[in-house]
């Protein structure tokens, strides 16, 4: 029991001191181009207006997704399941990150062998989707695949990338809230508190969730 109660401690220590992190960093940001611009030092006002809103949406991503995870974490989450093509919802994801995906020289390649039903709710489905492609954005080298198939009944998606992979220690903690690999990623997305809301939606509809390591 001793043992168990450190190990939450030591979790909730780690979670606290990423939030802080994840916080402070775009909070000093906005605050060093905001004096700027107040004592008329800032060089280019536009660029450094456009960076204190891109730091402002950050932060309000980073808030929208504790409170997301906190719901989860609660069971308050609204599910409303349906029968869903799971191919649809993968291929409407991946069209909604080609945007971002060309302007850093990626390609999203979906793979489908037709219609994959799944009782399950399609937004909430969405979302996780969402959440492992920009993960996916954040360390790729060039391209993300996205494959849905059926295999004895059941729905499989498999999102892949051509980054650098996984640690073996870290394959068992990705998707605990916050959790940094040691991998540095290419890329600067999201929150960190993606793959934790994975696992919550996913567990949520009565699926499993997984990471692995492969070519």
């Amino acid at each position: 029991m001793a043992s168990t109660l450190q190990d939450a401690q030591d979790l909730e220590r780690h979670f606290l001191l990423s939030v802080s992190h994840d916080l402070r960093t775009p909070l000093t940001s906005i605050r060093g181009y905001a004096e700027a611009i107040a004592d008329g030092a800032a060089p280019d006002t536009t660029r450094a207006a456009e960076i204190i809103v891109g730091e402002s949406r950050r932060l309000d991503r980073l808030v929208s997704d504790l409170l997301e995870l906190a719901k989860l974490d609660a069971a308050q989450l609204s599910l409303h399941p349906a029968a869903t093509d799971v191919a649809e919802v993968a291929s409407d994801t991946a069209d909604a990150f080609r945007p971002a995906a060309v302007d850093e020289g990626i390609h999203i390649d979906v793979q489908t062998t037709g219609p994959a039903i799944a009782e399950v709710d399609p937004d909430r489905l969405g979302q996780a989707l969402a959440n492992l492609v920009e993960n996916a954005l954040k360390h790729t080298s060039t391209r993300i695949g996205i494959a849905v198939d059926e295999v004895d009944g059941t729905v499989r998606v498999l999102v892949t990338d051509d980054g650098a992979g996984i640690a073996a220690d870290d394959l068992p903690r990705v998707f605990e809230p916050l959790y940094v690999g040691r991998r540095t990623p290419r890329r600067q997305v999201g929150t960190g508190l993606g793959l934790a809301i994975v696992r919550q939606l996913v567990t949520a509809m009565g699926g499993t969730v997984e990471a692995g390591d492969e070519p």
